[in-house]
């Protein structure tokens, strides 16, 4: 005899891909006329970045491009410069199945470089970068929440979860023309420049996301003065954008991540022919997920009163969103470069940060690292660059309870710095944003049958028995063991529970 089965259904996040592929690097540089040669190379850098993501059946195509920035000091060893190339490239990454909509999250990071001058006017650099991503498409998560029978005793689990009802990701780009601040020499090229992104707020409005934030940018630029000194600016620049996300209303539990794509600039003059003008763009990659909260109920175990029963099931675990947290936090390092002692700061940067979380008593704790760049001159005048890998531990509160787990996304903001004795004292600004989602696993049962040649044994000629319990033991043990209803059990025990709270004799109703 076979049960029908009734079946419950919850839209889920389902992940196709989740790593990482290598993008190897091996040029040589030659050095155009208008560059000074080489005397020392301060710093050689792979800045990568990712312009576009697609899926084209069960493959991620991922494009975009690099830039090799050598920081060196000229013949004479007192004036930085800086030469970069660029290059383009596509990268293919192959998913376990076809996604027609899904949510692409990709980052590009650097695994190593080695820059090597084999003449005051050639550079080797070889290197690689990888790019990271996660390809998460809704597919739904099928369950059994009753078996319908007059004859069947369940084990039903009870649960809340969120079900992912829409997610968007949409580039856009924050432009503006920045002037140099009062009293900056005007600027010939510009060095180095990064940006990063602060998300502020986020409602849902009309079916759509209203997100409020700011970009900051930074650069270092090489002034137009005989000896080529090298200056900072930064600048804040606010926006809001309105995100498209099909399927969010009021209701909804939303998680939005912003990450800079790219911070470009171009120098203009003024009315006077002056450089003192950074027309800059800012583009910004925005992701987004809407979840809406569910109760749901599935079958965890069943028996027949009449007969035997067989259950095909199948261990399933299923993950859903749990909490999003977020905090800002200011880090405190000392940099000191051994038997130099810095005078002036030129300009200091972190050009990565990670964190790993664990989760213990309503904590999140958070372990990560972030690369701190000093770029200084020492007692002769003479500039020099160090950087040291920063290691850092953080908490957070966290209400979510239950297999928790979450890849917590980490972003350095401003650093301040003061020179102390021989070193620098530093503080940095960690941004730590989180989804944590919670693991829920159950019995998956997938069909439910009964052998009507099999029928359950049972003596009538009592209607109870008497059985001697453990305390702690479960009651639906009990009542499977007996072939009786569980409910029948604990009105008869006077038990509110699951389980048996003191050792004695229990009255089985049969």
């Amino acid at each position: 005899m076979d049960y029908m089965l009734e079946r419950e259904r919850i839209a889920v996040g389902e992940i196709l891909f989740d790593g990482c592929q290598e993008q190897p690097i091996d040029i040589d540089i030659n050095l155009p006329d208008y560059c000074p040669d080489i005397q020392r190379i301060l710093k050689c850098q792979i800045y990568p970045k990712i312009s576009s993501r697609s899926i084209t059946g069960d493959r991620l195509m991922l494009d975009g491009s690099y830039t090799v920035k050598i920081f060196y000091l000229d013949p004479e060893g007192m004036c930085v410069r800086c030469h970069e190339c660029d290059d383009s490239y596509t990268a293919e990454i192959a998913l376990k199945q076809q996604a027609e909509n899904a949510m692409v999250s990709a980052f590009a990071r650097v695994e190593y470089v080695n820059c090597r001058a084999s003449s005051p006017r050639r550079l080797n650099v070889h290197g690689s970068f990888s790019l990271c991503a996660k390809v998460i498409s809704t597919g739904q998560c099928e369950m059994v929440s009753n078996i319908c029978g007059s004859d069947v005793e369940q084990q039903k689990l009870q649960t809340t979860a969120y079900e992912l009802v829409g997610f968007a990701q949409q580039q856009f780009s924050v432009d503006e023309v920045l002037e140099l601040g009062q009293g900056k020499p005007p600027a010939d090229a510009i060095v180095r420049s990064d940006a990063y992104v602060v998300l502020q707020d986020c409602k849902i409005a009309a079916g759509k996301l209203m997100t409020k934030g700011e970009a900051n940018v930074k650069f270092l630029y090489r002034t137009v003065e005989e000896n080529g000194e090298l200056e900072t600016m930064e600048y804040t620049l606010p926006f809001t954008q309105m995100l498209d996300c099909d399927g969010v209303t009021d209701d909804c539990s939303c998680f939005v991540s912003m990450d800079v794509v790219s911070a470009d600039a171009q120098i203009k003059n003024d009315y006077s022919g002056d450089k003192t003008f950074f027309d800059t763009q800012v583009k910004i990659s925005a992701t987004a997920k809407a979840y809406r909260q569910k109760k749901i109920v599935l079958v965890n175990d069943a028996f027949s009163r009449t007969y035997d029963m067989n259950i095909d099931a199948k261990q399933k675990t299923m993950e859903t969103f749990a909490e999003s947290v977020q905090d800002t936090i200011y880090h405190k390092a000392e940099l000191t470069q051994e038997g130099t002692t810095i005078t002036k700061v030129i300009d200091v940067w972190s050009e990565m940060a990670s964190a790993t979380a664990s989760f213990d008593e309503g904590k999140m704790k958070l372990k990560g690292k972030y690369n701190l760049c000093v770029l200084a001159r020492n007692e002769q005048n003479a500039p020099i660059y160090f950087e040291r890998m920063i290691d850092f531990e953080h908490e957070m509160s966290c209400s979510a309870e239950g297999d928790l787990k979450c890849e917590p996304e980490v972003t350095t903001g401003a650093i301040s710095y003061r020179i102390s004795g021989s070193g620098i004292e530093m503080k940095t600004e960690i941004f730590i944003r989180a989804e944590i989602m919670r693991r829920i696993t159950f019995k998956s049962v997938t069909a439910v049958t009964a052998d009507e040649t099999k029928p359950v044994a049972r003596d009538t000629t009592a209607s109870l028995c008497l059985y001697f319990a453990d305390a702690g033991e479960s009651v639906w043990d009990i009542a499977r063991e007996y072939r009786t209803s569980m409910a029948s059990v604990c009105a008869e025990n006077g038990i509110t529970g699951d389980v048996v709270e003191n050792r004695g004799m229990l009255l089985i109703p049969m």
